[in-house]
């Protein structure tokens, strides 16, 4: 069979829209990986300081909502940033058992990097398709996102 590597899929699946928004995705997110590396970060930590660097001040909760990941995974990303000294930890002024996360001096350097590491990616990929092309593909993503209903929820 040689060295090749072929994609684990299902027959009935390679001319799926979800199978290949999925393989999309997973290339896409292994090579934003690989490129972050070096920098010391992974694909969740861009992500978060992302969001601080747009939204100052956001709490656990407010993470766990935009990132779309679960209470323990969002205090397990904060605590290795802050441990990093990328993000600190301030309480709320209204609260004081809230907590609001701030980026550092640090956590901006390392996000503008990242960035520009990301942005370079995103302009790789977004060559394939004319502007046309991106803004009809988006539309439709968009149309299927919103039409989507769970099979199992009674909706």
């Amino acid at each position: 069979m040689g060295s090749e590597v072929y994609p684990v899929c299902l027959p009935w699946e390679e001319e799926s829209t979800m199978y290949l928004i999925k393989r999309i995705f997973t290339t896409v997110r292994r090579e934003i990986e690989t490129a972050l590396r070096p920098l010391g970060l992974t694909s969740s930590q861009s992500q978060t300081l992302y969001v601080l660097s747009m939204s100052p001040g956001v709490t656990n909760t407010d993470l766990e909502k935009l990132l779309l990941i679960d209470k323990s995974s969002v205090t397990s990303l904060v605590n290795g940033m802050v441990a990093k000294n990328w993000a600190v930890r301030q309480s709320h002024p209204e609260d004081a058992r809230m907590k609001q996360i701030y980026l550092t001096e640090e956590g901006l350097k390392i996000h503008k990097a990242a960035e520009r590491t990301i942005e370079q990616i995103k302009s790789s990929v977004g060559e394939t398709l004319s502007v046309d092309e991106s803004e009809t593909l988006r539309g439709l993503l968009k149309k299927i996102l919103h039409d989507y209903r769970p099979v199992n929820t009674g909706v």
